[in-house]
């Protein structure tokens, strides 16, 4: 009997290890068979460009892998509502770096917290404090060997609001995340950069900082902080606007299109005849009216909120 027990006690700690060591293939798995969702792609229809610049059986792929993505990873709001629509947005964030590269996932990534732009601390009800002021609309931020990510939903919903301002908070954060794969946030993305081109990467890098810095660039002023903010700004400016980076960083557009190993320029122009003029559509079907609550969900109306802010900057 006792040897029974014994067996029993063993099978049950097996049984449980495996559960553990297998979860994550497991809930890949069940999220790969699970039929996608049509309010889903209805909202990545409406929300997210890149994915209306995708073939039939690219759009497949990014469905499968966005829902890989949302059941591996932990979205959590912080004193603010989240949605499908945002967890949407989330993983479309993440997405679109790397769809150049169908098996990757951010192995790191220990959650995403959804924040507004002005919190309560739980301790102090009565004190509200700003924690994204000015520039500082997202970040990530490493505890022992996961990484967590801070978003403000309401830059998060301006990123993806309008698709060609150059400027997505998401896919901003997510590129340090790409960069930091090979170990550190450093603007060299050495784990998608082939060896051979590290060299010419440093040099143009280089190159375009110092042209910000001197005012000859119309590049965001933002990406001369620092070579990592270099690489993440940029990274916004080729998926949001991939034919003026082409048209005048040509070098560093080519650079690019060999990091992420996509051409969003040539997707861009095979969505459409008149390109400019489906942008100029894609632009439109996104704003929120200036009288409709803010994204943030401050209760204030859009007017009165971030857009005024959007305009102040």
């Amino acid at each position: 009997m006792p040897y029974l027990i014994s067996l029993a006690v063993l099978a049950a700690i097996l049984y449980a290890f495996y559960q553990y060591a297998t979860a994550d293939s497991r809930r890949r798995a069940e999220a790969v068979a699970a039929a996608f969702p049509a309010a889903w792609r209805q909202i990545l229809a409406e929300r997210v460009a890149f994915y209306l610049t995708l073939s039939k059986s690219e759009k497949v792929r990014f469905e499968k892998q966005v829902q890989v993505f949302l059941a591996g990873t932990r979205i959590t709001g912080v004193q603010t509502e989240v949605d499908d629509t945002t967890r949407l947005l989330v993983a479309a964030s993440a997405l679109i770096p790397v769809f150049g590269f169908p098996e990757w996932e951010y192995s790191h990534l220990g959650e995403v917290l959804i924040v507004p732009d002005a919190w309560k601390l739980p301790d102090a009800p009565d004190q509200e404090v700003q924690p994204l002021q000015g520039t500082l609309l997202g970040s990530v931020q490493g505890f022992q060997n996961q990484h967590y990510m801070r978003l403000s939903k309401a830059s998060l919903e301006q990123g993806f609001r309008d698709a060609v301002d150059r400027q997505n908070v998401g896919i901003h954060e997510f590129a340090h995340l790409l960069d930091e794969a090979d170990g550190v946030i450093d603007g060299v993305p050495q784990a998608a950069l082939p060896p051979e081109l590290l060299h010419p990467w440093a040099v143009v890098m280089q190159r375009e900082i110092a042209a910000i810095q001197a005012g000859k660039s119309e590049i965001n002023p933002y990406a001369a902080t620092n070579e990592a903010e270099f690489f993440a700004v940029v990274t916004e400016y080729f998926f949001e606007k991939p034919e003026k980076l082409a048209e005048n960083h040509p070098e560093l557009y080519k650079l690019l299109s060999r990091v992420f190993r996509q051409n969003p320029k040539k997707r861009f122009l095979q969505v459409a005849t008149d390109p400019r003029e489906w942008l100029k559509t894609l632009r439109s079907r996104r704003k929120f009216g200036r009288n409709a609550p803010c994204p943030c969900g401050s209760g204030k109306k859009y007017k009165d909120c971030h857009l005024g802010q959007a305009q102040a900057a």
